[in-house]
Formats: C-alpha cells, sequence, structure tokens
C-alpha cells in the first residue's frame, strides 16, 4: 500500500468546497489523470453514492468505480475506488479557514497482481501524480479565470465559413474542452428561468443550472411534460427548488401572461436563458396572425425580456442568454418581410433571419444597459443531436449524425455563460465552446445603426399591438 497525503488552502467557504470535491463526477475537471467520469447515482451525493472515473494508465485506460463509504458534511468524506488492479481509498478532511478552507486529502492505493509486485518501487511516480491532482484540485477552487479573448485565427475560420462550421461538430467540442477550466461554483439564492425546458438544450441547461444550486423556472408548452422534467430533475440533482410556468411562446398574450406571472412570483430574477425556437417546415400563422417562426424566435424573447428587464436589473449581477444558431452567419435581416411571407417559403432561411435579428438584440440591448451589472450574450451550440433537429432537419440529421454533440455538449456554454464568473464580466457577445466568435461574416448581414432601430421600432409596435400593452417607455 503507498500513501499519499497532501493538504492545501482554498479561498472558497467550506460547504461550496465540500459539494465540489465529494462530487466525483467533477474529478475530471482538476485531476490531469483522469479523462473521463460520470456520477451514476441520482439525488445529492450521499453515503452510497457511485461514481465512474477513467484513470489514464499509460497509453490506456482503466475504469474505476468509486462509491461513498462515509459522508460527514462539510467535514469529511471517504470514497473508495476497484478497477483492474487498483484500489484507492481517499479519505478528505474540510477545516474552515479565516480566509477559506483547509482541505487534507489522504490517498492510500494499493496494487495486486503485477502491480503489486512493482509496487514497492514506483512509490516516487504515485507520489507525482497525487502531488498533481491535488494541485489541480486547488487550482480549479482557488483561480478566477480571465474572459477568454478573440483570436484572429478563430475569426480566419470564422470568415472561411466551412473550415469554421467543422468547429459545430462533436470533434470541435472535445478540441476546445482541453483547454477549459473548471466551473467550480454554486449558484445558490439565483434565480434562472429557462423557456424551452422539457427536451433538447433547455432541458439540459435545467438540470445542469439545478445541480449547481440555482432555483431554476421551467418554461414550455405542455404542463405534462414539465412536471415530469421537473421530477426527473429533483431525482437526478436533489434539488427541489425548481418551479415551471406553462406558456405558448408563440402567441404574446400568452408571453404577457408569462411575465407578468414571473415578476409576481420571483422576487428576483439573475439568469433568463432564450432557448425556446421552432423551424417549421411550411410557413404558418399564429391564432395572433404571426408567422410562427418571428413570433416564436424573435418577438416572444424579444418581448419576454423587455417585461422582464426592470427585474432583472433590480436583481444584478444578472444576465441574459440568447440561445442562436450558426445559420445566422448567412443571414441578415430582413425589415421588409420580417414574417416571411414573399416568394417560397424555407423554414430554415425563416429561423436563420430570426435568429439574426435575436443577435442585434443582443448587442443592442448590451449597449443600452452598459455598466449597470446586466450583461447580454448569444451563444451558438454547435451541430447537436436534439429532438428539434431530428424533427425540423431530417436530412441534415441523417448526413451527419455521425458527427452530432450531444445535447449536453450543445448546452455547455449556455452553463458557462450562465455561470461562470469570467462570463459575468462581458456582454454583447456570441460565444460558441465558451469562446468568443465573430457575430457577423458576410457583408451587410449585421446591420447598421439605423436598420437597428427599425427592428426595435416593428418589434416594439407588434409585440405591444398582439399583447394588448403600451409599450411606450420599453
Amino acid at each position: 500500500m503507498t500513501r499519499l497525503k497532501e493538504i492545501i488552502e482554498v479561498p472558497r467557504p467550506i460547504a461550496e468546497v465540500f459539494r465540489y470535491t465529494s462530487n466525483f463526477g467533477n474529478i475530471e475537471q482538476w485531476d490531469p489523470g483522469v479523462s473521463e467520469s460520470e456520477k451514476l447515482s441520482a439525488g445529492p451525493v450521499a453515503q452510497g453514492s457511485q461514481f465512474r472515473v477513467i484513470v489514464k494508465s499509460g497509453p490506456g485506460h482503466t475504469r474505476m468505480d468509486y462509491t461513498v463509504k462515509s459522508f460527514d458534511p462539510p467535514n469529511r468524506v471517504i470514497l473508495e475506488g476497484r478497477g483492474g488492479s487498483i484500489q484507492a481509498i481517499d479519505d478528505i478532511r474540510f477545516t474552515a479557514t479565516p480566509n477559506g478552507t483547509r482541505i487534507e486529502y489522504t490517498a492510500d492505493i494499493t496494487l495486486s497482481g503485477i502491480g503489486g509486485v512493482f509496487q514497492p518501487f514506483i512509490g516516487g511516480l504515485l507520489d507525482r501524480v497525487g502531488k498533481k491532482a491535488v494541485a489541480g484540485l486547488k487550482q480549479a477552487l482557488s483561480g478566477e479565470p480571465g474572459v477568454p479573448a478573440e483570436s484572429f485565427a478563430r475569426n480566419l475560420l470564422d470568415r472561411m465559413i466551412l473550415p469554421g462550421a467543422a468547429g459545430f461538430t462533436r470533434f470541435g467540442y472535445a478540441l476546445r474542452k482541453k483547454s477549459w477550466q473548471p466551473l467550480a461554483v454554486s449558484l445558490q439564492g439565483r434565480t434562472a428561468v429557462v423557456t424551452g425546458a422539457t427536451s433538447g438544450l433547455g432541458r439540459v441547461v435545467a438540470e445542469r443550472l439545478a445541480d449547481l444550486e440555482a432555483r431554476v423556472v421551467l418554461v414550455g408548452r405542455s404542463r405534462q411534460k414539465l412536471e415530469q422534467a421537473r421530477a426527473e430533475i429533483v431525482k437526478s440533482t436533489g434539488n427541489r427548488n425548481l418551479a415551471f410556468e406553462v406558456a405558448d411562446l408563440g402567441r404574446m398574450t400568452e408571453v404577457r401572461s408569462l411575465a407578468e406571472r414571473l415578476l409576481e412570483r420571483e422576487k428576483e430574477i439573475h439568469v433568463l436563458v432564450n432557448n425556446a425556437a421552432v423551424l417549421p417546415l411550411e410557413r404558418s400563422l399564429t391564432d395572433e396572425g404571426l408567422e410562427s417562426a418571428f413570433a416564436t424566435d424573435l418577438l416572444s424573447p424579444f418581448l419576454l425580456t423587455t417585461l422582464l428587464l426592470p427585474r432583472l436589473q433590480a436583481s444584478a449581477p444578472s444576465r441574459v442568454i440568447n440561445v442562436l444558431s450558426g445559420g445566422m452567419y448567412l443571414s441578415g435581416i430582413e425589415l421588409g418581410d420580417l414574417q416571411n411571407s414573399r416568394g417560397k417559403y424555407d423554414g430554415s432561411r425563416a429561423y436563420a433571419r430570426a435568429k439574426r435579428g435575436l443577435m442585434i438584440l443582443t448587442e443592442t440591448w448590451s449597449e443600452r444597459f452598459r455598466d449597470t451589472g446586466l450583461v447580454f450574450n448569444a451563444m451558438h451550440p454547435g451541430w447537436a443531436d436534439t429532438p428539434g433537429v431530428q424533427t425540423s432537419l431530417p436530412g441534415f440529421h441523417k448526413l451527419t449524425r455521425s458527427v452530432l454533440r450531444t445535447p449536453e455538449e450543445g448546452a455547455d456554454t449556455i452553463v458557462w455563460l450562465a455561470a461562470a464568473a469570467e462570463a459575468g464580466r462581458v456582454s454583447g457577445k456570441f460565444w460558441l465552446d465558451r469562446e468568443p466568435h465573430l457575430a457577423a461574416v458576410l457583408p451587410g448581414t449585421a446591420g447598421g445603426e439605423e436598420q437597428r432601430n427599425a427592428l426595435l421600432e416593428e418589434l416594439l409596435r407588434l409585440a405591444g399591438e398582439k399583447s394588448g400593452m403600451d409599450l411606450t417607455g420599453y
């Protein structure tokens, strides 16, 4: 048996440090010797919780299955890991200090078989591995990463369209993930509203934010699906501080009612994720006389955000995240045809135009609320394998499914923008995989000041007319 022991201090509250460290589903974020980690047990971490950890072992990998053997929050946790010829007992003790938390990390490692024969001779190697792991934990809980900078090479790839699009795949995600800092944060005391929260990206975002201890309000059209999503998230995370609101976001009267209920029930709103969207195969009108893609994908998030702005500003620091699409790169905004009535209807084009409008709003709101503690950002999830893509773009899905991202990979940047400290220090940007990208690559697609002002005026007119509100002053 080889005993490794390290002591570190980190500038975080003991409860937050215990919660992050005891969850070995996070270990790949801080231990360079781990390539993958996953929490297998539902609910919050407790005695008996199980984790799958893939440990780098020379040219190969070894699966370690960890179980929490003792759980005494926030003072101590003991985990036992077994895999191949390795047994490990990790005993981690936590002590509050005037400046944060002291962590005493002890690991007893026993090798069997051939490994046991050589264990007396590789103690130094195991010690170095342990030191690197604990150093990674200290960095994860101590450092505050800087805001990612724009890159000339990245911008060049975006302008070349096809090379940039290669980064939308799961391979682009895997490549960029290697340079990320851990998301070692708690959102306890913060409230997030997520639209389109019953499936796809929105469902993942709601669960990830709940797992970070936020109060999450799920918004969707189906009460049954919302109830199911809430129950599943509570079971998975142990966070019962979830609510849901039923609303058809294609109807402005329902958007208005939703905003009124949120303002009545939520005394603070710190995060708004505008994720709900549709990509119709044929042109259709809502019962309010609006083209469906325009209504749901642009006018709805405009109205909801506008009505929640006073509460978001009063709750600052707060954030609005608008979920866009790479298809936006090929489109500008058509002020004379916002509702896509001219020529043959193309659902993908209507979707891209709406997302371009939402990017324009992101930049406009960012400028308007500069230095107020309220930040606006937009993001592109890459090509993710979601129910929406499968239904609305079956040909694209069939052609690209081998390189599509999982919904979890597509949703990562939304969660990062909602939670990371560094993401709260930048506004008005377009993000992919936690990196800022060009918002427009083709001439004329970004929209000049006159066009932006005209878009705002038209959205205010239509939103006010359809919702029955006087939006003067907004």
